[in-house]
């Protein structure tokens, strides 16, 4: 087993506006920056802590062989509807109400919101339209039952055994 998750990254459209969203709106300082030269290029790599030692990152990309134009949104840009790829954050439900609240007052748009029945969840869409859940865990939590989900994983659902 590992520790957790120590970061995930991303390249992003707009350092600025990605900094506003992840500082400002949702409260992550910024820990760490680096500026590397790549062949001909250069990147900037920056870091926001998320709490519990993981962080998430961000690549500001400047001809080190990035598509023209840049695609950064991981799930429409492949064609994918938003909800498929995306970065989940643990929070209260408090703290997800008062975030969803500033996201609103940045003019920001609550995407979705969502009960999964185990948790509560409010998505919003960062600068570079990755989807961005708080997700509120309702009391116990993620239901954990390894036998069920082993089950399930390779079961194949009732309503689509009897289509034609």
């Amino acid at each position: 087993m590992t520790s957790g998750i120590h970061h995930v990254a991303f390249a992003c459209l707009d350092p600025e506006a990605t900094h506003r969203f992840y500082s400002e709106v949702l409260g992550f300082p910024l820990v760490h920056t680096e500026l590397s030269q790549f062949g001909k290029g250069w990147f900037r790599h920056f870091f926001y802590d998320v709490g519990n030692d993981s962080s998430i990152a961000f690549f500001e990309l400047h001809d080190v062989g990035e598509p023209t134009p840049q695609k950064t949104a991981i799930s429409t840009d492949l064609g994918y509807p938003i909800w498929v790829n995306h970065v989940a954050f643990r929070v209260d439900r408090e703290t997800q109400q008062r975030l969803a609240a500033k996201a609103r007052d940045a003019q920001l748009k609550v995407v979705l919101e969502h009960d999964h029945g185990w948790c509560h969840s409010v998505y919003l869409r960062d600068p570079n339209g990755i989807l961005v859940e708080l997700c509120a865990d309702h009391e116990g939590g993620m239901p954990v039952d390894l036998a069920e989900a082993e089950r399930l994983r390779t079961v194949i659902p009732a309503w689509l055994a009897s289509s034609p």
